[in-house]
């Protein structure tokens, strides 16, 4: 799917954030916010698993940076966002960021401390 990705592509990532997953809200076709468990008021409240950026972009936008040090944890993804697209110009993949095609793995124990009680997400997504 991320081929097809004309400026900047987003989905689903399973086993983040302490969820079972994390994942761009999308309505009529577009990004209109996040279902996170962490800090919902970013900009762009994503993994750097959950999206990919055309070439194309990397090259229009030659002072763009990812940055491993100077933003704030948990920014590095909204950081770089910012420098090359807007929300409203997401597009989404994965069925309308209904489906679950990547993990966050790690070797250790899965943490779900931050899973609601009780299903709040609008879709049903098995992961």
């Amino acid at each position: 799917q991320m081929r097809s990705t004309r400026k900047v592509s987003v989905w689903p990532v399973g086993l983040v954030g302490g969820r079972r997953y994390e994942r761009p809200v999308v309505e009529n076709g577009k990004v209109v916010g996040w279902y996170t468990g962490w800090r919902a008021d970013r900009p762009f409240a994503i993994d750097m698993a959950g999206f990919a950026v055309s070439l194309q972009v990397i090259l229009s936008h030659p002072k763009a940076v990812f940055k491993r040090r100077g933003s704030q944890p948990g920014m590095q993804e909204s950081d770089f966002l910012k420098q090359i697209t807007t929300v409203e110009e997401l597009e989404p993949k994965a069925n309308n960021c209904t489906k679950v095609l990547v993990w966050h793995t790690r070797t250790e124990k899965v943490n779900l401390a931050n899973e609601p009680k009780y299903h709040l997400d609008t879709v049903n997504i098995e992961v």
